[in-house]
């Protein structure tokens, strides 16, 4: 066995209680730095029962935040104050909260409330997509476009994949006249949701806006499919077929239109030009008839009647052309222009924004 014979001398001399009270001090040393590490963690423990105290009140809270956010979904917004009121006795705020109690406020329309619960929960969290929508929604309410543009905006920059956010945006561009735009934001919207039948309607709208009529039909047919099934839809597909010239399909789509509202005077006339168009003059006559129950007097009506009258007997119409619009020369061609200036257009989407 290799060793050192000075230091085997040296450690021999020692005497033996020196040795065993250097043992000692060593090892009184590292009892020190243990003890204080323990001392260190105490400070950081968390007892059971505090452990169990902090899950259970965790779990008190999702509960509640879940039950208000399921009443709101289901528009029980009667219902959210009384949660709401359980949760602020039991827990400290949170920005769901002020966005719940902002949503009671909008229902009731007190929408400067409801701003002030808003920008509370935007100080909480800056980026918090629900408020910022709200925010926007407030603000096309009130008819304020800038305002509400930007918001929804800055609300789809922080939830870059929300389809109603994208809808918001597509809608206000559209009732401001801006079609290229309103399709782009509609369009985004159906890639992020594809069974989002009001952003097919509003993309189609935006496509015959700029006289893509082709395209604007296929939008709405995907939006009857997926199951926007509304009188409104039906016309606005009679309207894409009449721009195109195909009045067999202008007529099937205005007939679908007339079981959802038989009480339509812009229906019974845009059938009533497709029949006229196809020289169906009995079935134009019929469909004129049916747009005078409802608009007595109405002067594209009586004209566009007259119009069809003539097309079977020359001077009965005349004399309907004259009693309706005044002895003219040239009366049927100034009959037929008068035409030219009825609003043959489609229905807008509704001006409905929509909150999440």
């Amino acid at each position: 066995m290799f060793y050192n014979n000075k230091i085997y001398g040296v450690v021999k001399a020692i005497p033996l209680r020196i040795t065993i009270a250097i043992i000692a001090f060593a090892f009184i040393n590292s009892s020190n730095a243990f003890s204080k590490t323990i001392r260190r963690d105490d400070v950081l423990a968390i007892s059971r029962s505090e452990v169990v105290k902090a899950s259970i009140d965790y779990i008190g809270m999702m509960d509640l935040l879940a039950t208000i956010n399921t009443l709101y979904l289901n528009g029980k917004y009667g219902m959210m104050g009384k949660y709401i009121d359980e949760y602020n006795k039991k827990y400290t705020p949170v920005k769901e909260i002020f966005y719940f109690k902002a949503i009671i406020a909008i229902n009731q329309k007190k929408y400067d409330d409801a701003l002030d619960s808003l920008y509370i929960a935007l100080a909480m969290a800056p980026e918090y997509s629900r408020a910022l929508n709200a925010i926007g929604y407030i603000y096309a309410m009130r008819g304020q476009w800038q305002q509400s543009l930007s918001h929804f905006l800055l609300a789809q920059r922080a939830n870059t994949y929300n389809a109603f956010i994208s809808y918001n945006i597509a809608l206000l561009y559209y009732h401001n006249i801006d079609y290229a735009h309103a399709a782009a934001w509609a369009y985004k919207a159906i890639e992020d949701k594809p069974n989002f039948a009001r952003a097919y309607d509003v993309y189609a709208c935006s496509m015959y806006h700029q006289q893509k009529f082709d395209m604007a039909i296929e939008y709405w047919s995907k939006a009857i499919q997926i199951g926007l099934d509304e009188h409104r839809v039906y016309v606005n597909m009679a309207c894409g077929y009449f721009a195109l010239g195909q009045f067999n399909e202008c007529i099937i789509e205005c007939n679908k239109a007339l079981k959802k509202n038989n009480k339509s005077y812009n229906t019974f006339m845009l059938l009533a030009y497709a029949q006229f168009m196809k020289n169906d003059y009995d079935a134009a006559i019929w469909a004129t008839n049916m747009a005078l129950k409802i608009k007595s007097n109405d002067i594209f009506a009586n004209v566009l009647r007259a119009l069809s009258f003539g097309k079977k007997n020359t001077q009965v119409g005349k004399d309907m052309l004259i009693a309706t619009i005044g002895s003219l020369d040239k009366i049927e061609d100034i009959g037929v222009q008068l035409l030219q200036y009825f609003q043959w257009t489609i229905v807008d989407p509704p001006v409905n924004f929509m909150l999440y």
